[in-house]
């Protein structure tokens, strides 16, 4: 898995997670608050009322006919109760830090695969390009003289190395050469000549050739050379 992608997914993890100890902390706190609102008022009514209980008056019996009348008073104290709007806050806070946690990890998924085939992409990429080949043998030796060229669009190369591997008809390794390509630094667009002798005798079948830069680092190549009759070389893809 990608380092990056690793390190954002924690971030967005330990955010996420940050978040939920944050609303809990907050709806604890509101509970508490709402909790000790409550104990006030109901300490307050009851204190009220024994403060306010009326003294018992004594009333003459009605008259005749006359209609009872009530001494009940309105409810003092009576109050509609009122959900805090905390609760909704928290739900949509924590709705949103969900959503914007989902929107980066599933970006994140999205942009590894063309990531991936961007880095593949740039591991086949062709930096040098084969122009000719050609090969001379001798009673004891191969000599493979050759034309590359850099692309326009490549990097500049310098000390590049050409090595060619001989094989026998059944495939077997026989032995390898090594050189320096003609131009010792080789910008994009140039072109450059190499020759590669390999200690081999007649036993040899078929062989190909790689390129390293200075560090040793394998440099990818393309064949760009026209149909040719010789049908013993055999370059590596």
């Amino acid at each position: 898995m990608d380092t990056t992608l690793v390190t954002v997914t924690v971030l967005s993890m330990g955010m996420a997670s940050a978040l939920s100890a944050i609303v809990w902390r907050m709806l604890r706190l509101e509970r508490q608050r709402s909790n000790a609102r409550v104990a006030a008022l109901a300490a307050l009514a009851a204190e009220a009322s024994e403060k306010d209980r009326p003294a018992r008056i004594e009333h003459d019996p009605p008259a005749r006919g006359e209609p009872l009348r009530s001494l009940a008073g309105p409810v003092m104290f009576g109050e509609n109760e009122r959900h805090s709007p905390w609760s909704v806050r928290f739900a949509v806070m924590t709705a949103m830090a969900l959503v914007v946690s989902s929107i980066v990890l599933f970006s994140l998924a999205a942009r590894a695969p063309g990531a991936a085939t961007r880095s593949a992409g740039a591991a086949v990429k062709a930096e040098l390009e084969l122009l000719s080949l050609h090969d001379a043998r001798q009673a004891d030796s191969l000599t493979i003289t050759g034309l590359v060229q850099n692309p326009r669009t490549g990097a500049p190369l310098s000390r590049v190395a050409v090595t060619a591997y001989t094989f026998d008809g059944s495939g077997s390794f026989l032995a390898s050469g090594r050189a320096l390509i003609d131009v010792t630094a080789l910008a994009p667009g140039g072109e450059s000549h190499f020759t590669v002798t390999v200690p081999a005798g007649n036993s040899v079948a078929r062989y190909r050739v790689g390129f390293r830069d200075e560090a040793g680092r394998v440099i990818a190549h393309v064949d760009r050379r026209q149909p040719a009759p010789v049908a013993s070389n055999w370059q590596h893809p």
